[in-house]
């Protein structure tokens, strides 16, 4: 074995330890987040319980509502510790990331329930915000684990569909994440824009199964245009005209001194050319 077959492998080692040390310092995170979880989550169940029983000596049908979420949450609190402190090999390699996850998705909707009961019944304790910071603080952890049934990781990311529809993921709350449908390229395009993502959202794309894709609900459609931007073809070929988006016309800048005078090439967008030829000639800029 050569020197350089032994230095690629020694690269392809550290990138590999590298990246199982990242997965084990966020599952570390995580299941330390979760040993706190379950301790908020016991308090709240057991405060929640000698608060209402004090209460003129009863407890309404509401408070019942919200002691049986309480103890909910708590059941499933120590539930996902048990998965998160799993040591077997299985959940030790790549499968943690997502198959904690899905844990953590269930973990998330019983505190939903729970938040909604208690704010049905207008009781919203310290530590029920402290249970959120706390799931706030683990999905963050999620986010940084690379894998396309990982919702957290998709988060503004773009993914396409069967139908070739492209939708950009969107987080609403903890665990809860909408795909939002482009209306077109040109929207997808200004939308990664103005992300300050530069030219190219292709890069942004993740392919995904059909069946994470139906665990999001879908959202309100992006429909975005270059209106009032001065644009030029994608790739820049020689003798690119470059045009001001204005009224739905594309209208060409006659010279550099007109470009100059709206802001030089700082303010010039990359478009594809399908992006240009659907708007209409429209006047000259001089």
């Amino acid at each position: 074995m050569g020197f350089r077959t032994i230095k690629i492998h020694a690269i392809f080692f550290m990138v590999f330890v590298l990246i199982t040390t990242s997965y084990a310092d966020r599952r570390k995170a995580v299941y330390r987040l979760g040993v706190e979880l379950e301790r908020q989550a016991a308090y709240l169940a057991q405060s929640s319980y000698e608060h209402f029983k004090g209460w003129n000596g009863e407890i309404s049908d509401q408070e019942q509502a919200i002691l049986f979420k309480s103890e909910a949450f708590a059941a499933s609190c120590r539930l996902f510790l048990k998965i998160a402190e799993d040591r077997s090999r299985y959940f030790r390699e790549g499968y943690l990331r997502t198959n904690l996850y899905n844990a953590f998705i269930y973990l998330t909707r019983s505190f939903n329930d729970l938040e909604e009961e208690m704010r049905r019944g207008s009781v919203m304790p310290y530590s029920l915000s402290n249970c959120r910071e706390i799931l706030e603080n683990m999905e963050y952890e999620f986010s940084g684990w690379p894998a396309a049934d990982n919702l957290a990781y998709l988060h503004q990311r773009y993914v396409k569909a069967r139908d070739a529809s492209v939708y950009m993921i969107e987080r609403r709350g903890i665990g809860v994440y909408v795909r939002r449908p482009f209306k077109n390229l040109e929207s997808l395009y200004r939308f990664n824009y103005d992300l300050n993502r530069e030219k190219d959202p292709w890069k942004y794309l993740v392919k995904v199964s059909y069946d994470t894709l139906e665990k999001m609900e879908k959202g309100p459609m992006i429909d975005l245009t270059f209106e009032g931007y001065i644009i030029i073809q994608l790739g820049r070929p020689r003798g690119s005209p470059v045009y001001l988006i204005e009224e739905g016309k594309k209208r060409g800048l006659a010279s550099i001194q007109v470009l100059r005078r709206l802001g030089g090439w700082d303010n010039v967008f990359d478009v594809p050319v399908e992006v240009i030829k659907k708007y209409p000639d429209g006047e000259v800029l001089r």
